[in-house]
């Protein structure tokens, strides 16, 4: 199965053929023009009633994430920082949103990881702007450990290496209990 062409490289809807993006319109899923060429109904106006992929809260109130409709919409800076993540939101607006770009110690004093996958995009964030390589270094352990805890692939010594790094970057593990 061959990956398909998106936006802004595609130029037609993938379903109706008509102009796709043209003077700011909305882009779905980088390949149509509208959430019914896309097959999905349409997102709703209130923040409050919308999925939490699509929201975030600021000052308290739930706001809409900033929607975006190519990777390269995206501003540079953003993109590049290594500890971003962009996902499309399939199940409501079908646009390009960022995810939790950095974790701020002063605000977040705790965080519950469901999955593997949720310790590895830790692991990455808590890294920052440094490399594998400098923060292996400081921690002890092969660069290779490292990459292979943050890409969540096992090893016979990912639990010592784990405790290893995470001690480098300063940060407790911890488990909650239910009462």
């Amino acid at each position: 199965m061959a990956s398909e062409t998106l936006f802004p490289t595609r130029q037609r809807c993938k379903a109706c053929q008509k102009a796709l993006g043209g003077g700011g319109a909305e882009v779905l899923l980088g390949l149509y023009c509208s959430a019914r060429c896309a097959g999905m109904a349409a997102p709703v106006t209130d923040p409050t009633a919308a999925p939490r992929e699509c929201k975030t809260q600021r000052d308290g109130q739930w706001v809409f994430k900033r929607r975006y409709r190519s990777i390269s919409e995206i501003p540079e800076r953003i993109r590049e920082d290594a500890s971003t993540d962009h996902y499309w939101c399939r199940n409501h607006c079908g646009a390009l949103h960022i995810g939790h770009s950095r974790i701020n110690p002063g605000t977040e004093q705790f965080r519950m990881l469901q999955n593997p996958a949720d310790l590895a995009d830790l692991l990455v964030k808590l890294r920052g702007h440094a490399t594998r390589k400098q923060v292996a270094e400081v921690a002890g352990v092969r660069p290779i450990r490292l990459k292979e805890l943050e890409e969540g692939i096992g090893h016979p010594e990912s639990m010592a290496t784990l405790f290893k790094v995470l001690a480098a970057l300063c940060v407790r593990a911890g488990v909650a209990l239910r009462t």
